[in-house]
C-alpha cells in the first residue's frame, strides 16, 4: 500500500517533569499534494468519509511519535533514538475538516525546535480523478491506516502543530536537529536511479538480496542436476559396455567349446577358457609348457595355433579341389571322343563294335 506523510502546529502544556502534553489537530480532509519517484506532483483527495471513518480514527491510538519520519515502523524496526512520545487516544473529529488526538512527548530535547506534526500512514489508492470544492484531484485515498506521528520542521496538513508559545519554545534545551525525511535511491538494472523513501530503499535491497540468494540456490540445484545427469549417462555407457563385453565373451566361449568338441576333447562345464585352450593347443601338436605363463601368453599361443591349422586346412582343401576338377575334365573328354567315333561309323554304314 502507498505510504503517506502529513503534517499539523500545537499549543501544548508542559508538565512538571518537562513532558509536552497536547490535543492538537493532527490531520484533516481535503486535497494533499505528493510527489512520485520522478518528481511529478500528484494531487490526492482525502474524503471526509475516509478521514472520519471509525477504523481509521481508531488506528491513531498508541502509535509512536517519532523525531522525523523513519519509514513505516513495526516490531522489527530499530526504534533506538527514534521514538519521542506516543499518541494516547483515538482520533476525534474536531470540526468540518480536522482530526485531533491526545499526545505526549517525553524526549523534548530530541525534537529541538521542530513544532509541526506529520502523520505516516498507509492507504489504498483509487485512481479515479475528480474535483472537490472546485479543485481538481488525480486520485483518492481509501482505507487510511496510521502508523506513526512525526515531529518535523514543516508539515503538510498546514494546521497540525504543537501549540507552544514563544516562551515555552525556549524553556528547554535542544539537541541538533535531524533531517526530517531523507530520500534514498534505488538503482535498476537499466542504470536508472529513482528517489524513494527509506523503507522503499530497504525493501528494494532486501528483494535484491533475496534474488541473489535464490539465484545462488538455483545455480547449486542446476549443478546437482547436471552431476546426476552425467552420472546417469556414464552408468548407461558402463551398462552398454558390460552387455557388449558379456555378449562378446559368450560368443567366444561358444566358439571355443565348438572347437574343443570338433577335436573330441572332454571338459567340465565350469572349465576355464584357459584350460580349454591349453588342451586344444596340445591336441593340435604344440606340446608347450604353460607353467607360470600368463593368460596373454596362452591366448597368443592359441590364436597362432588355430591360425596355422586353418591355413593348412585351407591349402589342403585347395589341392583337393584342383585334383577333382582335373579328373572330371579328363573323364568328360574321353566320353566325348567315343561318342564322335560312333557317330562317324554310323554315317559310313559301319557296324558298331560289340
Amino acid at each position: 500500500m502507498p505510504v503517506r506523510y502529513d503534517v499539523i502546529e500545537l499549543k501544548a502544556d508542559v508538565t512538571a517533569e518537562g513532558w509536552i502534553v497536547d490535543k492538537p489537530v493532527i490531520t484533516r480532509s481535503g486535497i494533499f499534494k505528493y510527489h512520485d519517484s520522478t518528481g511529478k506532483v500528484i494531487r490526492e483527495y482525502r474524503p471526509d468519509d475516509e478521514v472520519f471513518d471509525n477504523n481509521s480514527l481508531n488506528s491513531l491510538r498508541a502509535i509512536p511519535i517519532t523525531d522525523g519520519h523513519k519509514g513505516i515502523l513495526n516490531i522489527d524496526s530499530n526504534l533506538d533514538g527514534i521514538i519521542v512520545g506516543n499518541v494516547m487516544s483515538p482520533g476525534e473529529k474536531l470540526d468540518e475538516n480536522n482530526v485531533v488526538a491526545d499526545i505526549v512527548i517525553h524526549n523534548v530535547k530530541k525534537i529541538g525546535n521542530k513544532r509541526e506534526l506529520s502523520l505516516g500512514y498507509v492507504c489504498k489508492i483509487d485512481e479515479t480523478p475528480g474535483e472537490h470544492n472546485g479543485q481538481p484531484y488525480d486520485v483518492v485515498q481509501r482505507n487510511i491506516k496510521y502508523n506513526h506521528l512525526a515531529v518535523v520542521h514543516k508539515g503538510r496538513a498546514g494546521n497540525a502543530r504543537i501549540r507552544l508559545d514563544s516562551e515555552d519554545r525556549s524553556s528547554f534545551p535542544t539537541e541538533s536537529d535531524m533531517v526530517d525525511v531523507t530520500l534514498g535511491k534505488v538503482r535498476f538494472d537499466n542504470g536508472l536511479e529513482y528517489a524513494a523513501a527509506n523503507e522503499v530503499v530497504v525493501k528494494f535491497k532486501e528483494m535484491l538480496e533475496e534474488i541473489v540468494s535464490l539465484k545462488t540456490r538455483a545455480d547449486k540445484a542446476d549443478a546437482q542436476v547436471d552431476v546426476v545427469k552425467a552420472a546417469l549417462v556414464a552408468a548407461e555407457k558402463d551398462k552398454e559396455n558390460a552387455v557388449k563385453l558379456a555378449n562378446s565373451s559368450a560368443r567366444s566361449r561358444v566358439k571355443l567349446e565348438d572347437k574343443a568338441q570338433q577335436l573330441s576333447l572332454k571338459f567340465d562345464s565350469d572349465a576355464t577358457d584357459r584350460s580349454i585352450k591349453e588342451q586344444i593347443i596340445k591336441k593340435l601338436g604344440n606340446d608347450l609348457d604353460f607353467t607360470n605363463r600368463s593368460d596373454d601368453y596362452v591366448d597368443s599361443a592359441y590364436d597362432i595355433t588355430i591360425a596355422n591349422v586353418d591355413a593348412k586346412n585351407s591349402k589342403t582343401a585347395d589341392q583337393k579341389t584342383k585334383t577333382t576338377t582335373k579328373q572330371d575334365t579328363t573323364s568328360s573328354g574321353g566320353e566325348s571322343n567315343d561318342a564322335r567315333a560312333r557317330m562317324i561309323a554310323r554315317i559310313r554304314g559301319e557296324k558298331e563294335a560289340a
